[in-house]
This record gives C-alpha cells, structure tokens and sequence, in this order.
C-alpha cells in the first residue's frame, strides 16, 4: 500500500494569503447559520475514545469523531453543501437584508423558486445540496455517473432533486455539470474548484472546518496526528486548515487518506501539482473516488500534509468491520466505506515501520481519526460487514449503557439521603445549619470516607472530598449542595454531590487514576432560606464575599450563621478558597420545562441569568376602612400591590429572558378593616443581559419614587443580593456537548433561570453545568422528579467530561 512522505509539507505559520481564503472566524459564522437547520443534530457529533485499539497498535491514544450523527443525512456533507448555498443565496441578493435562518426555514421560497442549483456527486455532497435547496425553496438538479447505485440515488431523489444520469465516471459527470450550468444558467454548486470557479468550493470547504472546530473545543491541542479522507481534497482542506490557524507551527501532522485506484492527491503530491489520479477511480468508497485534485484545496495541503497513504477496498471493508464490532473491547462505530477509510489509512501507516518512525507514529502519538459518513447506504453496509446498521447502532447503544455509572446505586444514594429532612409528599426540607443538614453533612462525610476521598472542611461550613490524582496539579471539581427549602424536592442540589460519588466509586472500581485529582464539593447555604444571600458557600469560596461578614449574618430565626456553624460541628479550619479547581462542573436538574418539552436528555448550560433582589419597606398611615376617603388615604397595601402589578407588566414589556417575581408580601397590622401602615415587598428581577437587567433596575427605581411621592408614602430599598449575569466557559459547554453525543444523548444549549454555586466558581476557574430534565418543569417542591434513567443519564455525562478534564496536563 503506497505511502509517499511529502517533501514540501512545512511547518511554518498558518499563511496570511490562506487565511484570508479559509479562517476560523468565517467557519464559526457558518457554524451558528446552520444551528438553525432543523436537519443538523443540534450539538457537536460524539468524539469516540478508542483506547483499547490504541493499546493494540501501539500508540498512545486514538479518538475517531463520528460524523454518522451530524444529521438524517448521515453524512459531514451535511456542513458544506448548505453553508455553499447559503452564502450563495447572500452574495446574489446582498440588499434583501435576508437572514440565514429565514433562508433555512424557507421564508424566501417565492423569491428563490427560479435559481437552480446543479451538481456531480457520488452520493452524500448530492443529498446535502438537494435537502437544502428543498428547505430553501430552490430548484436542484443532481448528475450522477454510472457507478452510484440505485440505493444511493433514492435519497437524493426524495429530497426533491432531478436526477440527470450519464454513462461515464466522476470526472465525466463534473464535465456534464459544467455544461448543463452552462447551457441553462444554472449554478453550479461544488468542492471542487477549477479556473474561475473558487468561492462556492472555498464556502463548502470553510462549512467543514465545524469539525476541526467541534474537535478543539474539548481542550488544548490533544492529538499528534490527524487522519483525514482525500477526495478531491476539499474535507481534508477544512479540516487543516482550522488546526494549522489555530496551532501555526505546532500544529499536528497531517496524513491524507484515498483508494488506491483514486489516488489523486497522492500523485499531486510526487508531482508538485495538481494531478489526475492514476487508477480506474471505480471504488467501493465511494464517496472518496475522484479522479482530479481540486486546485483551491491544494493550495493548503502541499504545505501541510505530511504524508499521503492509499488503502485498497478490502482495507476499508475489514476497517469497517472493526469498527463495528468494536473489536479491540471499544464503543462500536457506524462507520461507512469512506468513512471508515481513516483507520484503514492509519493501519497501513504503522504497517511501513521506516515511513510511521518518521512521522512519529509511535508509542507517543495521539491520533484523530474521522469518521466521515455511516449507513448512508445500508444494503451495501450490511453486505460488507454483515451486520445491519441498526444492529450496531444496538450493539453501540448496549456498550454505554455497560460502560456507566451504576443507575441503581445512584438512586440508592439519593433516596437514602432524602429521608434525612423527609417531610410529607416525598420532599425535604434541610434547611442550612438545622440540625436535618447536620444530619445530611455527616452522613456525606462518611461516604467520602467510605470512598476513601481525602475530606476536608473549610471556615464557612463547605465539605470537600478529595481523590488524588496521579500528579501534584490543580484538581478538577464537581458538586453542588445539600440544603433544601423548607418544601423542596429530592433531587434539587444533592443530585449533583450524589453523581460526583458514584464517579468516583466508577474510577475506583474500573481502576482508573486520573492525572489531576478530582474532588466532590457540598457548598453551604446555596438556597440562602435562612442566611442571605444564596449561593453564600461558593461566593465566599471564590472570593467575592469576605468570610467574617458570612459568618456574622443573622439568620430570619435571629441566629448567627458563625454560631450555627459552630453549633452543628461543621466550622472547619482549612482556608477558604485554598482548594482553587483546574476546571469545575455541576450536574443539577433543570427546575424548568424546556428539555422536557423538546425532548432533549442533557442541557450544556452556557448562561446563567443575573439576579437582583431587593426588599422594598413602605411606611404609610394607618386609618379606619371605612371613614377614610380613598384620595387623603396613605395606602403601604396599595402601593405593595401597584409595585408587584409593575413589576410583572416591566418583565412582560421587556420580553425575552427578563423575569420578575414579587415573592413575599408583608402587611401591618393586616387586619380586614384597617388600611396597612406598612408594607414589606421582595422583588426578584432576572436577566441574561447585564445591560437589561440594570435597565430593568432603573425602570423600578423610578416607579417606586413616583409612587412614593404620589401615594404620600416612604419607600425604603434594601438589596438582598446582586449578581451579574454568568458566561460559562466555552471549552466546558463543548465539552458537555461532546460527552452527551458520545452518549447518544440528545443536547441543546441552555439558559439556567436560576442562581448556582458554578456561577460563583465561574469567578475563580473555567465552569460550566450539565442539566437534566425536571417533570413538568416543578422544583423547590415535593413534586419534583426526574425519571432514574435521566439520572443515569446526566452523571454519565459529567464521568466522561470530568475524566477529560482530569487527565489534562
């Protein structure tokens, strides 16, 4: 099996003149146009770990991202294609003012119907082109040579498209693409590029940069090597061009993968230039079988790729098979015949021991693999695996649910722990520093001891359990709380302390030692019923409350929370703040409606909304009900009652994310017949826009003084608590993604309309949170549940990205 080290691959940084042609800021613009695609897999695609076949050939780590999921497609096509089109449809009508999203949810049909769309393709790029022309409401025309079977003409055709057949190869059916455009004015929409021809491929080329993108957002530059298909080099152009931007002269080595028989970028590579390929270029990976080099692409991989290797049909079909089977002991992998053509490339790779010792393919190399398409043909798949796609789809699906953390156990945990405060309906209430929470707090510590965790407590009351890493670095942390509301629920905080645990009892009973250590945090007062404010354990952890005025809070009971601490044996002694994480991540349920109602398993949390709450004390004047006219009355009812009808119309004007709550109201001398001289109102304003929130703010500020000076009244403003709203770390919520689509776990990104100890942490190290749907939306309530499989679901997630994080250097 050829491989030629290609002697004009440099490493040198990422060119100015190709930057200006294929850059990550014009991909990541694309990439959030085509979120609003309903046929794109929200979220990223799983990044498999592969570690067993790793072991078995010899090098240190290998991950194959699995593009089989991206859509109903099957295929990363599903990123070029539409993108093309988009930017195609913006650079035609630039003074429409269109939006993409409206493109894609075919707002602009009528204005559309006449452009038409053409393309040659062997099957994914032709479904890709044609289910977006349908959604765009466009004309498409497919022309398809004579080895593209039946079964993969079939989808192309359902998707709207005219299928214009021809005798000939590839090479021939671009030919006849060229021409009918020609003929009818019609465009020709492709990735690969000739003389006049570049802005529409570089647009398709720039769509699959998502993955390199999706790739990275998982941390750092892991991978030594990546492995990517050929073509006519427009993915693996995509793809390099995005690692060698972002790493410059770092970055991994590149190796470029083709059939034997269409060999194209390996001849282009002996030769210097763009070259024909020089076999028959009829291939069972069909998807890779081009006859000619796309010029534009090999502008970027002449000075990039490392080495170019070919693999015959029969490689592909037995890496096919091992990637099905999960041979090696590893997730099985739906993988196709081009797709599975990167670990046939990198077989043949090691097999040339002089050519993978001067690639550094060794004991050290960390290698990326793509998965480019799945089934997309599944009588063919199963004819040369002998498995149906389904099958290992099942066989994959069989695989996590063996390779998680025990559901049972997880539930057993929390339910034991939700007898300690258990009241009436199935809730809890532990409140902070009763002596339920006592109760609560030693029962954790001694399952932290049980797991053999290093457990410490610090001087406002926060528990720690610590288990060691391999080296002496900042640990990675998870966790949440275990106080309640006086009526809460069974799982709001102590889910997360709970699947932190059972992470660790998975580590332990796998014997799996993670580089840093990892540690299972319980903050004090997160629910802030009897201290204020909320969240007071982290927020004094992460410095932004200083630890003296927490402990000399007075409690709605009169109690002072020092004392209390003291009380309950929980004031510790470690410094606060002297644990300060690499990265922290809380699984909690979501305690609203939207992942129920869409559906969706696991939220990646990026926001959280910012919170002010303040109390509003109304002096007025006392006065029989009946014998005081209604103009000379001085009414703290009325005037608490204006102020929460304003507060409600303020967050319906305001729309979107704003919200507005007046929680408690307390009148004096709340007797039938006497008008209230005084009145207590708490109003919770929260908003995802720093900006809006201080707005909203103002608008209250002002009403509250007109009204006082209106209604003859004193109106006294206390804040209770402010915080700005939260971005989570960006890397963190990739990661989330990725770990849940490794699941096949369904994902969005979401907004937390509630206050969290990670938006405290967020102050002192990259955080982010996992949410889990909550039933009907219902939480700080004996009601709230969320089904033990959800569960399950949600502390696999956080086992994948806390070992990820914790093997970090």
């Amino acid at each position: 099996m050829p491989l030629f080290i290609n002697p004009r691959a440099e490493r040198r940084p990422y060119d100015a003149e190709l930057q200006a042609i294929l850059n990550v800021a014009s991909g990541r613009e694309g990439r959030r146009w085509l979120r609003a695609w309903p046929l794109l897999t929200p979220g990223a695609t799983p990044l498999w770990p592969l570690p067993r076949l790793a072991a078995q050939l010899g090098i240190a780590h290998l991950a194959v991202k699995d593009e089989s999921t991206r859509s109903p497609l099957g295929s990363f096509k599903a990123l070029g294609a539409p993108l093309a089109l988009l930017r195609l449809v913006l650079r035609r009508w630039p003074d429409r003012g269109w939006r993409p999203a409206d493109l894609l949810a075919g707002q602009h049909a009528d204005a559309l119907r006449e452009l038409v769309v053409i393309s040659a393709i062997d099957g994914n790029h032709g479904r890709a082109l044609a289910a977006a022309a349908q959604s765009l409401g466009c004309r498409c025309v497919i022309v398809l040579h004579a080895q593209v079977s039946a079964e993969r003409e079939a989808p192309i055709a359902a998707c709207g498209a005219e299928i214009v057949r021809i005798a000939g190869d590839y090479d021939a059916s671009v030919r006849e693409a060229a021409r009918l455009a020609q003929a009818h004015g019609w465009t020709v929409v492709s990735d690969t590029s000739y003389d006049g021809y570049e802005a529409i491929p570089r647009d398709v080329m720039q769509g699959y940069g998502t993955i390199a993108d999706e790739v990275l957002e998982t941390g750092g530059a892991p991978f030594t090597h990546v492995i990517v298909q050929g073509g006519v080099g427009g993915l693996a152009a995509g793809v390099v061009s995005h690692f060698w931007e972002r790493f410059g002269a770092q970055r991994p080595a590149f190796i470029v993968v083709e059939p034997a028989q269409a060999d194209c970028l390996l001849q282009s590579a002996r030769r210097g230039t763009p070259a024909r390929a020089s076999g028959s270029v009829d291939s069972v990976m069909a998807g890779l079988a081009c006859g000619e080099t796309s010029p534009l692409a090999w502008r970027f991989l002449q000075p990039s790729v490392e080495a170019f290797v070919t693999v015959d049909d029969d490689a592909a079909v037995q890496a096919m098979r091992m990637l099905a089977e999960g041979r090696a002991g590893d997730v099985p992998v739906l993988a196709g015949e081009s797709g599975a053509a990167g670990l046939a490339g990198l077989r043949a790779a090691l097999a040339d021991r002089e050519a993978a010792r001067q690639l550094g393919l060794d004991e050290h190399a960390r290698v990326l693999l793509l998965n480019t398409e799945g089934a997309t043909a599944p009588g063919v798949y199963e004819s040369l695996t002998g498995q149906s796609a389904d099958a290992v789809l099942a066989a994959q699906s069989a695989w996590r649910a063996r390779d998680g953390i025990d559901e049972a156990a997880l539930i057993a945990r929390i339910e034991q722990h939700g007898r300690i405060g258990a009241i009436d309906g199935g809730g809890v209430c532990r409140i902070a520093l009763t002596d339920a929470d006592r109760a609560g707090r030693e029962q954790l510590v001694q399952w932290m001891k049980d797991a053999n965790l290093d457990v410490q407590v610090d001087q406002i009351g926060n528990i720690f359990g610590t288990r060691a890493g391999t080296h002496d670095l900042a640990p990675v942390m998870t966790g949440s709380h275990i106080d309640t509301v006086a009526t809460g629920g069974r799982y709001d905080g102590i889910y997360g302390v709970m699947a932190g645990l059972e992470v660790i009892h998975w580590l332990d009973a796998h014997g799996v030692r993670t580089r840093r250590p990892l540690v299972v945090a319980a903050f004090t007062n997160e629910e802030g019923v009897r201290f204020m404010p909320d969240m007071m354990g982290s927020l004094v952890h992460a410095g932004g409350l200083p630890l003296q005025q927490a402990l000399d809070t007075i409690g709605t009971d009169g109690a002072r929370l020092g004392d209390e601490l003291r009380r309950i044996g929980f004031a510790g002694t470690m410094r606060c703040g002297t644990l300060r994480p690499h990265a922290f991540v809380e699984l909690h349920i979501e305690q609203g409606p939207v992942l129920e109602a869409e559906g969706i398993s696991i939220g990646a949390v990026h926001d959280l909304q910012g919170i002010s709450w303040q109390s509003f004390a109304i002096q007025g004047q006392s006065n029989h009900a009946g014998t005081t006219p209604m103009h000379l009355r001085h009414d703290a009812g009325y005037c608490a009652a204006a102020l929460a009808v304003f507060v409600r119309g303020l967050a319906l004007r305001f729309g979107g994310p704003q919200v507005g709550t007046v929680g408690a109201i307390d009148l004096h001398p709340n007797l039938v017949n006497v008008i209230a001289s005084r009145a207590t109102v708490t109003v919770d304003l929260r908003h995802t826009d720093e900006a809006l929130l201080q707005r909203a703010e103002a608008e209250l500020a002002g009403f509250v003084q007109r009204l006082a000076f209106e209604q003859g009244v004193t109106i006294t403003a206390t804040s209770l608590a402010r915080f700005e709203p939260v971005r989570f770390d960006e890397r963190l919520v990739g990661c989330i993604e990725q770990a849940a689509a490794a699941r096949g776990l369904t994902q969005r990104r979401i907004t937390s309309g509630a206050g969290h100890d990670a938006q405290m942490i967020a102050r002192i190290a990259p955080s982010a949170m996992i949410f889990v749907p909550s039933r009907g939306g219902i939480s700080h309530n004996p009601r709230e549940f969320t089904a033990p499989s959800q569960l399950r679901d949600g502390a696999n997630v956080l086992l994948d990205v806390l070992r990820a994080l914790a093997d970090e250097a």
